[in-house]
């Protein structure tokens, strides 16, 4: 069965359970006025947002994103609700004798009616936050890395790397202006996107083309595609309507000036007997059944093998599965993840949910001389918004080890 399937099923059923408790603890609500107009709000209000993001094809496309994300917004706060009350309630239920839980009945309920609005307001307000203000703001990270092999001539090379915007997901105009604005006051040498330009058609990013237009440097702007990025995930009523919107995202690439490699490879640049190769794969994921377009071998062929080889590959996964396999390629660059939008990253602690699914699942690593980034993304998908996980612009400072 489908993973996807399962996933939503885990939710819905969540969600029912919920709704049916809460309805429960909320019914005797002392303040009939505040009762009605919450119940309206908390438990009809879903209804609409659901109505309208089901008419994404009748009402203009950001009405149905915004009612779809307020909608999820609203069904996780209903379960955080939920498994918190519900859960202290059973441990109540468990640890105190029965007659004291029948005398403290009352007063119980009114600790659980206000646990539960302090539970349900924490991931609303976190959850909103995120989708309104930390969706946009980009946080640049630096790495340097000294690479074997690695031209001394064009000596330090500055590269940008993006991944993962998601153009069918922005909530905001002013998000890719500030995305594209913050890549060229860094003046890089090369911009490499890792793929995901889409969610699911490649007419989403139609909007957005004269900004991404925008992206320029003196080495040109390469890119790849992910697993969004090839229509999979929507019902085309026939092969041919699938491949020319697979065909639409090619000209899309072009009409941005982006260099779309195709398991392909471009010389880059040659000082005394040292080349520097950037190759594309195509997407290629070891982990949940995602459909492996990329061909490893192809990528790579006709590359010298003293050559400084950068690889962009979409799906990390790629890496342990084939790339280090390989014995040549110095840096790879992958996005992919998202850093699941969720998680904690302080100083000495950093904690998502995407390290139960991914081993390599954000930043730098590194095997036998050979380095693997994992860019946290640009934009979203699903919830347009990010709790704790920033959307990243990565800047490289490569230049070459001596051995």
């Amino acid at each position: 069965m489908n993973f996807r399937w399962i996933l939503g099923g885990v939710f819905l059923a969540c969600w029912i359970f919920s709704e049916l408790y809460l309805f429960r603890l909320l019914r005797h609500w002392p303040a009939p006025a505040f009762r009605w107009l919450f119940s309206l709000l908390w438990f009809g209000l879903p209804f609409l947002l659901l109505g309208l993001a089901l008419l994404r094809s009748v009402l203009p496309g950001f009405v149905s994103l915004w009612a779809a994300n307020v909608l999820f917004i609203i069904l996780v706060s209903k379960i955080v609700a939920f498994l918190l009350v519900g859960g202290i309630n059973l441990f109540y239920l468990a640890s105190v004798p029965k007659s004291e839980v029948v005398d403290g009945f009352q007063s119980r309920r009114e600790f659980l009616r206000q646990t539960f609005v302090v539970a349900a307001a924490l991931p609303i307000f976190l959850f909103l936050q995120g989708m309104l203000r930390t969706a946009s703001d980009f946080q640049l990270v630096r790495q340097r890395l000294r690479l074997v092999g690695f031209p001394k001539k064009p000596g330090v090379l500055k590269v940008v790397q993006l991944s993962d915007i998601h153009t069918g997901s922005v909530l905001q105009p002013g998000t890719l202006r500030k995305m594209v604005d913050s890549v060229l006051a860094e003046q890089p040498d090369l911009i490499l996107f890792t793929g995901d330009l889409v969610n699911n058609t490649s007419e989403e990013v139609l909007p957005y083309l004269s900004e991404l237009a925008r992206l320029s440097a003196p080495l040109g702007v390469y890119s790849v595609l992910g697993n969004h990025d090839y229509g999979d995930y929507h019902r085309w009523p026939d092969a041919a309507t699938k491949q020319a919107n697979l065909q639409a995202m090619y000209d899309a690439h072009a009409k941005m000036g982006w260099n779309l490699l195709l398991n392909s490879n471009v010389k880059l640049a040659e000082f005394e007997g040292q080349s520097l190769y950037l190759a594309g794969v195509e997407n290629w994921g070891a982990l949940l059944n995602f459909k492996q377009y990329g061909d490893l071998q192809k990528t790579l062929h006709n590359i010298p093998e003293n050559a400084c080889v950068l690889l962009m590959s979409h799906d990390p996964s790629h890496w342990e599965a084939q790339i280090l396999q390989t014995k040549r390629v110095a840096l790879t660059f992958s996005g992919h993840t998202h850093g699941f939008q969720f998680g904690v990253e302080i100083p000495g602690f950093r904690w998502s949910p995407s390290q139960y699914v991914y081993k390599q699942w954000a930043g730098l690593y590194e095997q036998n001389g050979q380095h693997l980034y994992v860019n946290r993304g640009t934009g979203c998908i699903g919830y347009s918004g990010r709790v704790g996980i920033r959307p990243e612009i990565t800047l490289f400072e490569l230049s070459g080890l001596e051995v």
